[in-house]
């Protein structure tokens, strides 16, 4: 299980309220991370297709089942996937389709944002999903006793109100292109909850018996070995193929291993690369590699005078991103381009990468007086050797492995590193707090909608997620323009220069995307993962009757 509050994932993905600097980072904002496909009817062709149970095998077990509260990523997918709707989803194109709101409108120069909710959905209890629900949802999420880790979703929103029982309408500060992917949180039941104090809903047993509107129900909870999920007969888009799905905790990845071999259990959805090979032998197995919504990087500090433009943009030609997917990740990544992943609509498909060129990199590093004067292997100036440290978070075996190979590559053009691995929390205090830093290696997970504003606008250096103190009059425009403006069309011009720029600045280094590697039983049909998560396609599985 991959707790993204945990050391052996994105670093920075998200940090707890009242942790360093009272900062809050959550880039991984799962409730939109949707693909439900409808099946409305079962005819006699089909029928053999449907009931059957399906058996994941999972190494730890959930937290929550409460978007408000859940920190876990994988709960994150059940909880959009499987228990909760969200107003609208994204299908596997990555487009806005209808869900829980039939249809919507943008009006008032696209500052309000109407949603007719469909009539026909109900909560597993038998009562009816309805705008007071979501107006409840909205409420809960900006408290801040609940304190939310996505309240900021909700930036733009001034307001929501009801129109009536199926119609609500957000009313946003100003217009901007991703108040339809901002607004899909899945949506709780207010007949539930609503009684009880916000400051108390984390401590609710609805977090560990939740009462959804989904496909699937939750039937079984038994803590650190399995849960058990069933069907929703009350499912507004008809039943999914199979009957149960079941979570099973098995926390020794050798143990996990063999029990998909053997067919104890059906699918691993997070396998190592050494274990996704490993079942390619397997006749019965089936491996998937998917992509995965986040990127590694290279921080540098743009307020150490050591680390100019042109140095930045040099030791970014040093590092060989090939060597480090093909060596490390046994090829199972692609080398990130830019700030932007290419799922997000405003990504650049023309970004020209910054090449691996050590030669370049050398031939910049001298213009900027940087040569190797006496022949000791490594570059000086002013008699001061070329050296800086490389830190990363204690914890994980990989990321050292990325930090010590990065060194070695830095060391052929006569740049001399020490890699410091540092405890979670006082890297945090050294980042965020006093900036005591030359280059961090970690990374960010990223969202569907397209907003890095905190992490390179230079009002972000103090009052943000922009720790490199990188600031350009341009790039603060171009954000600012980005997302002023509603219409994608006109505001991709300024998101490809946004991405062109940060390349020729260089406040980071962008690394490489990892794949997520999973394994599944091949008498499963219609398995498929992709970007959005291990189950999106969850609708889709099945099991067909052996005749």
């Amino acid at each position: 299980m991959k707790n993204i509050f945990s050391t052996s994932n994105f670093l920075f993905s998200a940090v707890k309220k009242n942790t360093i600097l009272n900062k809050k980072i959550f880039f991984i904002f799962l409730g939109i991370s949707l693909s439900l496909i409808l099946t409305t009817s079962c005819s006699d062709s089909t029928k053999s297709q449907y009931g059957q149970t399906v058996i994941i095998g999972m190494k730890g077990d959930f937290d929550s089942f409460n978007e408000l509260n859940a920190s876990d990523s994988d709960a994150l997918q059940v909880i959009n996937n499987m228990l909760f709707m969200t107003l609208t989803k994204l299908n596997e194109n990555f487009k806005i389709v209808p869900y829980l709101a039939s249809s919507w409108e943008l009006t008032e120069q696209n500052k309000v944002l109407t949603y007719s909710i469909r009539k026909d959905v109900s909560w597993t209890d038998g009562n009816p999903t309805t705008a007071e629900d979501v107006l409840f949802t909205y409420n809960m999420a900006i408290s801040p006793e609940v304190a939310y880790p996505a309240a900021s979703r909700f930036d733009m929103t001034e307001r929501v109100e009801i129109i009536d029982p199926y119609t609500i309408c957000f009313y946003f500060k100003k217009a901007y292109p991703d108040g339809l992917f901002d607004t899909q949180i899945p949506i709780l039941p207010k007949h539930i909850l609503g009684e009880m104090q916000p400051g108390k809903i984390a401590q609710s047993d609805f977090n560990r018996n939740p009462v959804g509107n989904g496909p699937f129900k939750l039937s079984e909870w038994k803590a650190n070995q399995h849960l058990i999920f069933e069907y929703n007969t009350n499912f507004a888009f008809g039943r999914p193929f199979l009957d149960k799905v079941i979570f099973s905790i098995i926390p020794d990845e050798s143990v996990l291993l063999t029990n998909l071999k053997t067919g104890t259990i059906d699918v691993i959805p997070f396998l190592s690369s050494l274990d996704f090979q490993n079942i390619q032998s397997v006749s019965t197995l089936k491996g998937i590699r998917y992509g995965g919504k986040g990127y590694s990087f290279l921080a540098w500090n743009c307020a150490n005078p050591l680390f100019t433009k042109t140095v930045r943009r040099a030791l970014s030609h040093a590092i060989d991103k090939k060597e480090i997917i093909t060596t490390l990740m046994e090829g199972y990544g692609k080398e990130a381009k830019g700030p932007l992943l290419p799922f997000v609509w405003a990504y650049d498909e023309d970004l020209e990468k910054i090449q691996f060129s050590p030669d370049m990199a050398k031939s910049l590093l001298k213009n900027q007086g940087w040569e190797d004067s006496d022949g000791d292997g490594y570059l000086d100036k002013d008699n001061n050797i070329f050296q800086f440290d490389i830190k990363t978070n204690a914890g994980n075996q990989f990321r050292k492995d990325v930090a010590v190979m990065i060194q070695a590559q830095l060391k052929k053009i006569g740049v001399q590193t020490n890699v410091d691995i540092v405890e979670f929390n006082l890297l945090l205090d050294q980042v965020f707090g006093s900036k005591d830093f030359d280059v961090l290696l970690s990374g960010w997970e990223a969202d569907f909608t397209v907003n890095p504003t905190d992490l390179f606008h230079s009002n972000a250096i103090t009052d943000g997620y922009n720790f490199v103190s990188y600031k350009n009059d341009r790039i603060d425009f171009l954000l600012e323009k980005g997302r002023a403006t509603p219409d994608q069309v006109e505001a991709k011009p300024y998101w490809n220069e946004f991405q062109k720029l940060i390349l020729e600045d260089s406040p980071y280094t962008f690394l490489f995307n990892k794949d997520k590697l999973a394994g599944y039983n091949k008498k499963i049909s219609g398995v498929k993962m992709d970007v959005r998560g291990f189950l999106s396609h969850i609708q889709e599985w099945r099991i067909p009757e052996q005749k």
